[in-house]
């Protein structure tokens, strides 16, 4: 499977010629065949995902040897192998890659890598971007949070696949709908959502402070303050960070109360909200007015889903909506 085919950053069959590409891009440092003959056949494709950067890498079928230089990126790198595997010596210690076995990496400490066959996403994560959105989740006072994460993920679990499936998704996203799209609606919903699920799923410093907020049944005037923005700027942007700092309250609190009072999450509630504004400018469209363009226009990407939902909501497709226009 081919994956963000249409971000290409280089593509080359000349082991000299990716060395000099991969050194002018700081990626890696040294690069070598294990064994030849070798069918050597590097892709490296990838893109912006607002402040992260989303690449898949693929060598061929070859067994490589690989290093990373030291950086002063303050950044961590996570590693999420779609094919092949390998052993990887980081921060001292050695750890196995494989479609079961991912890896954060510290992108300010080398790592040396032999892999064979090996493909895999990797998801540049800024470390002030990943404790801005942790703060956010937490709703803490504006003290320090830096969670620090496990170096070698389990992606055969629940949690693991969960991940991988997000980031499957993202990427057929950019790919395809989103191919040159400048939504920023839908942009930075899907930065929020991969953040979120990175924060939630993996292991880290901070996973028992984010799974320990206790429930409540009160709904309290954060849950209006968020619910009466979300109506007022359904059509601009709207981050989990926009809804807390307007409810002046953590995430996963204003979540919870949302769940008690509405029976879903404030970010499923948006959508909700959206759908309605669909549903009506279906209803009010001009001759000529598609249904992904209305689609688009309300921050839903990809067409088929946007039915599914639509059709759940209101009973019917948007198709037939769009045919009983005045």
């Amino acid at each position: 499977m081919t994956y963000l085919e249409n971000h290409q950053v280089l593509s080359s069959r000349d082991l000299n010629e990716t060395r000099a590409l991969l050194a002018d891009l700081n990626s890696i440092d040294s690069l070598d065949l294990i064994e030849r003959p070798a069918f050597f056949d590097v892709a490296v494709r990838g893109t912006a995902l607002g402040d992260l950067q989303v690449l898949h890498s693929s060598f061929g079928d070859c067994r490589i040897q690989l290093r990373t230089p030291e950086s002063d990126n303050d950044a961590l790198f996570m590693i999420i192998p779609t094919e092949g595997g390998g052993t990887v010596q980081h921060q001292g210690r050695d750890y196995t890659i494989s479609t079961r076995r991912g890896l954060i990496r510290d992108m300010r400490m080398p790592l040396f890598a032999n892999e064979d066959r090996f493909a895999c996403f990797g998801v540049r994560l800024p470390k002030d971007i990943l404790s801005k959105h942790c703060r956010m989740l937490l709703g803490n006072d504006g003290s320090a949070t830096d969670p620090g994460f496990e170096i070698s993920l389990d992606l055969a679990s629940a949690p693991g696949r969960h991940v991988c499936n997000t980031l499957n998704y993202i990427a057929q996203a950019l790919d395809g709908p989103l191919l040159n799209s400048d939504n920023s609606i839908v942009l930075s919903g899907l930065q929020d959502l991969l953040l979120t699920n990175i924060l939630m799923m993996l292991p880290n410093s901070c996973s028992e402070l984010l799974h320990g907020q206790t429930k409540s049944n009160a709904v309290p005037h954060y849950v209006k303050r968020a619910r009466d923005y979300i109506h007022a700027h359904a059509h601009t942007p709207i981050t989990l960070e926009t809804l807390v700092q307007h409810a002046d309250c953590g995430y996963r609190t204003l979540q919870t109360a949302f769940n008690a009072a509405y029976g879903i999450s404030p970010m499923a509630y948006l959508k909700s909200v959206r759908l309605s504004h669909a549903y009506k400018d279906l209803l009010d469209s001009e001759d000529g007015a598609s249904v992904a363009e209305i689609a688009m226009k309300w921050g839903f990407a990809h067409a088929g889903r946007f039915s599914q939902s639509y059709a759940r909501q209101f009973g019917v497709l948007p198709s037939e909506t769009l045919r009983k226009r005045q």
